[in-house]
């Protein structure tokens, strides 16, 4: 008998807290993080990246590279995909620039020139990208012994900036990516034969039109819905159906007369609920 009620008691616990309160959702917008002033852009995406010379990346792993940049390259043409904005691809490898040259501004005539010579207001640089490896050594020990698996994961990271035709900086961003790429047992307990960025292209591509679409996204509001919880009962039956009808003022003004209520506990849960309904109010007017 004691088990029986024991395993009754949570489950009426959870009945009656669940009998006391009622979900509502609230939709949210977050705003773009990148503004733009006019309705319709023009944007001419250029590399500065030159993944061919041996200081910027070893020659083993430019063709890793070369992936990476198609791909981000193939996820920003997504772009086009809204009437609001045109993609042009200028120059999808300069060569020559040197590292350290990749953080500075480019000069108010370069950016002038390729605008106007692609018809566009806006110009998209990638100014350098990263692409590695890193792992963690996961130990099972069991019992013939411990074993050990190396797991690795592809990072890819750009940075990109955004210009205005005029050559003003509008923006600059980082778009990263991280995933697993293979598991490897080591051999005697520490040697591991570590992946390949030649052989990893593929994924590499995947993983960097991933990235290119993540930018795009900086340019569009985000939507979603959060969760709250309105309190229930006899009291607030009248004023609950007044908000799920959005009809938030009446919800309001039956909520603002239980907040003058004598017993605290009725007045707490009238403003916890009129707080709700005026942040509902407020989201249902976006």
């Amino acid at each position: 008998m004691k088990v029986v009620i024991s395993l009754l008691a949570p489950l009426c616990l959870i009945m009656f807290l669940s009998s006391c309160t009622r979900i509502i959702y609230i939709g949210k917008r977050v705003e773009p993080e990148i503004i733009l002033e006019k309705k319709h852009n023009d944007i001419v995406f250029i590399n500065l990246f030159d993944y061919t010379l041996p200081e910027n990346v070893k020659q083993k792993a430019s063709v890793g590279y070369q992936a990476g940049v198609t791909g981000l390259v193939e996820g920003l043409s997504s772009f086009s995909s809204d009437s609001s904005f045109s993609f042009l691809i200028g120059d999808t490898l300069r060569r020559g620039i040197k590292t350290g040259f990749l953080t500075t501004l480019l000069p108010e005539d370069t950016i002038s020139d390729i605008c106007d010579r692609y018809n566009c207001n806006l110009l998209l640089a990638l100014d350098s990208l990263s692409i590695f490896f890193d792992s963690e050594t996961n130990v099972d020990d069991d019992n013939e012994g411990i074993n050990r698996t190396k797991n690795f994961y592809l990072n890819t990271r750009f940075f990109l900036s955004l210009y205005s035709s005029t050559g003003d900086l509008i923006n600059r961003s980082e778009v990263d990516q991280s995933s697993l790429y293979r598991s490897r047992p080591t051999l005697y307990g520490f040697i591991t034969i570590e992946p390949s960025l030649a052989k990893a292209r593929v994924a590499v591509g995947n993983q960097s039109f991933q990235a290119g679409e993540d930018y795009v996204d900086k340019f569009f509001p985000k939507f979603f819905q959060e969760t709250k919880q309105l309190y229930t009962g006899k009291l607030f039956r009248e004023s609950n159906q007044y908000v799920f009808a959005k009809n938030w003022n009446k919800a309001i003004e039956l909520l603002e007369q239980l907040a003058k209520n004598q017993d605290t506990v009725i007045v707490n849960k009238a403003r916890y609920n009129m707080d709700i309904v005026k942040e509902a109010a407020e989201a249902d007017k976006k």
